[in-house]
């Protein structure tokens, strides 16, 4: 799992890759405020592991670029 944190605004940012029931490969994006219940998910599928590895680079992009800041992969 990637996350990403943005302190200033108490918000968060994750990406997960996951293969579902029919082998496929998911990007599963979830994001919302840290202090509450507040936020949002969205499952995209990719066309393969490397696929959705280049997604998630491009996400980390983004959200740097956006101020928020990564934290260790689980």
């Amino acid at each position: 799992m990637h996350r990403w944190i943005h302190a200033e605004k108490a918000r968060y940012y994750q990406a997960l890759l996951v293969k579902d029931l029919f082998d496929e490969w998911i990007l599963i994006k979830a994001w919302g405020a840290l202090e509450s219940n507040r936020g949002g998910m969205r499952s995209t599928p990719v066309l393969s592991y490397e696929a959705g590895l280049e997604r998630i680079g491009e996400i980390d992009k983004q959200r740097k670029r956006r101020g928020y800041r990564s934290l260790a992969a689980v």
